[in-house]
């Protein structure tokens, strides 16, 4: 039996993706004062959130990820998502600099604010970077980020500080391995959010699903 959160060599690298979006919608509330001013205050966390479109396939080949989206769409269920269209660093674009290094989490400054250690001398973390980590336990929690502000690693393969969007979550922890390549968030299906692919003789066409990151 499948468990979830599905990897996404399962699911999401199976896809044969048409269009995707990949956002970070705010969660502000606006008030305004009789005096004029307009004040605002974040109502919740930030949650990466999207919609995928798959391309033209044929019916073999819809058939080998249907069975999937609609098992997606049940209750609890959850799969790994990473964004297509920013699967390296900027600096290191197919990972090869990288290589076999094992980067963690070295200091957590705030709640924006992180060091990264683990990395080869020189490594350039760029702003629109992604990183992600995995945090707590049942259930384990995926952290994704954009960078911000990026950095230089230093000699010994430590970065000064990297800011970062969203807010790192309490509970993340000084070790914690850090991934730089297709880092993933745990997401869902939105309910009432897929469309089926449409028929064209042994052609389908135009299937999609919006999809939320999700802690559970």
């Amino acid at each position: 039996m499948l468990a979830f959160p599905l990897p996404a060599v399962a699911f999401f690298n199976l896809l044969p993706i048409a269009q995707i979006t990949f956002d970070l919608p705010e969660t502000v509330s606006h008030s305004r004062t009789r005096g004029g001013d307009v004040l605002s205050a974040d109502i919740g966390d930030r949650l990466w959130t999207g919609e995928v479109t798959l391309g033209k396939i044929t019916r073999e080949e819809y058939a080998d990820v249907r069975p999937l989206i609609d098992l997606l769409r049940g209750a609890g269920a959850s799969f790994e998502i990473h964004d297509p269209t920013r699967p390296y660093p900027r600096g290191d674009l197919g990972g090869a600099t990288l290589g076999a290094s094992t980067p963690g989490i070295a200091a957590l400054l705030n709640a924006r604010e992180l060091t990264i250690t683990g990395l080869p001398p020189g490594y350039v973390i760029s702003r629109d970077d992604m990183i992600g980590f995995q945090y707590a336990a049942a259930p384990r929690r995926y952290a994704l980020h954009q960078v911000v502000t990026g950095a230089v690693a230093n000699g010994v393969g430590t970065t000064p500080a990297i800011e970062v969007i969203p807010p790192i979550a309490p509970g993340v922890t000084v070790g914690e391995a850090v991934t730089l390549v297709r880092p993933p968030c745990k997401a869902m299906i939105l309910p009432n959010s897929t469309a089926p692919a449409k028929a064209r003789a042994i052609i389908r066409d135009g299937a999609t699903f919006r999809w939320r990151q999700t802690f559970r």
